[in-house]
């Protein structure tokens, strides 16, 4: 059976236009229902998937006492932070606004670009993202936008695509980035306010959702947001959620491709990432031959993985709809992870990201369910 997205479930890409919504935007949808607030703060916790949390929730008493099954909200496909974030800051999926995966082909150049390091290499890096972020509609509104990320976030040219409009700050701890938050809410006017945490899934990536050194961080987390909704005023809506969850891969279940002749002959790039894999065929590669590279693919790896072409990624609808002007960047071949697996490029003699413990990217539940938290005037 083919994976699939239920359109219906509630998701990342509401929760901006839910909030502004809330703040007196009505030209928003407000699908998550918020109650009106006077100032909005959405906590994104990378990598902090609804199952990750359930599964510690011994290391995150306070998130998981106001989380259930039905606050859940899910994010887009593929689940990697680029497409998340940007799907998060305008309230589109990456088949409209473009950041369709980790790494992806640009039709213009040929080449496969990283969208989390990569961007500056473009002459345009902001024409990427082909929908804006909702800062500029909140700030036409009279609500001041601000983001509030570690430090090494500020200038890179992702965080100045997706969070264009937004005044950036940066505090190099959590609890100081909490303490920021605070400090803006008691300036004068309307506030919406995103705190990004990345520790916990740099974590996990070096050292296992599963580690003592992950639960100790999802303690510290949990902490800080208590105190913020401890401390947060009277009249403020508090949101938690995450751009995707987490899942550790053994390296024993890594599995390698790259020098099957049959499998490569008429595939031109990679992209994509290791659960999530996206193949571009040469552009002289004949519909028959096409057909013969992915039977040979579904011959060998149907066990561990569903190897699906774009057609039928698009007929399943997990990218939801497709703008004409993103479909080039869209693989020709995605090989979607089953199990508990990544697939690495072994033509890769670096073995670069072997060592990353806990991986995202497909379409497991624990990848794709993250939490929808209520806190403060949204809590009620």
């Amino acid at each position: 059976m083919l994976p699939s997205l239920n359109s219906a479930q509630l998701s990342l890409a509401d929760v901006l236009p839910s909030c502004l919504s809330s703040l007196g935007i009505q030209q928003l949808p407000n699908a998550l229902e918020l109650a009106p607030v006077r100032s909005a703060v959405v906590v994104l916790v990378d990598g902090l998937g609804a199952q990750n949390l359930s599964s510690a929730s011994a290391h995150a008493r306070f998130l998981s006492k106001n989380s259930s099954p039905g606050t859940h909200l899910s994010t887009v496909f593929p689940s990697t932070t680029a497409a998340a974030l940007a799907s998060f800051t305008t309230g589109a999926t990456p088949g409209q606004h473009g950041m369709t995966g980790y790494r992806v082909l640009n039709p213009e150049t040929g080449e496969v670009l990283n969208l989390l390091t990569g961007l500056g290499a473009l002459t345009s890096p902001s024409s990427w993202l082909r929908c804006d972020p909702l800062y500029a509609l909140a700030e036409e509104n009279g609500i001041t936008p601000s983001v509030v990320a570690h430090p090494r976030f500020a200038d890179t040219p992702l965080t100045h695509i997706i969070h264009e409009g937004a005044l950036q700050l940066s505090a190099k701890t959590i609890d100081d980035r909490v303490q920021a938050v605070l400090s803006t809410l008691n300036k004068p006017g309307q506030h919406l306010i995103v705190l990004y945490i990345s520790e916990l899934d740099e974590l996990a990536h070096n050292k296992g959702v599963s580690s003592a050194e992950w639960a100790a961080a999802l303690e510290s987390v949990d902490g800080a947001i208590k105190e913020l909704s401890d401390r947060i005023p009277e009249g403020v809506g508090l949101f938690v959620t995450a751009d995707h969850g987490v899942l550790d891969v053994k390296q024993s279940q890594h599995f390698l491709y790259g020098l099957d002749v049959d499998h490569m002959r008429h595939i031109a790039h990679v992209g994509g990432e290791p659960r999530c894999v996206q193949l571009y065929f040469s552009e002289h590669a004949s519909q028959a031959e096409r057909a013969q590279a992915v039977a040979s693919w579904r011959e060998d790896w149907s066990e561990l993985a569903w190897v699906l072409t774009q057609e039928e990624v698009l007929a399943a609808g997990l990218y939801g709809d497709v703008d004409s002007d993103v479909l080039p960047r869209l693989g020709d071949v995605f090989v979607l992870a089953k199990k508990d697996v990544a697939f690495y490029d072994e033509r890769d003699t670096s073995l670069k990201g072997r060592n990353m413990i806990a991986q995202h990217g497909g379409v497991s539940p624990t990848e794709l369910a993250i939490p929808g938290i209520r806190l403060g005037a949204y809590s009620r």
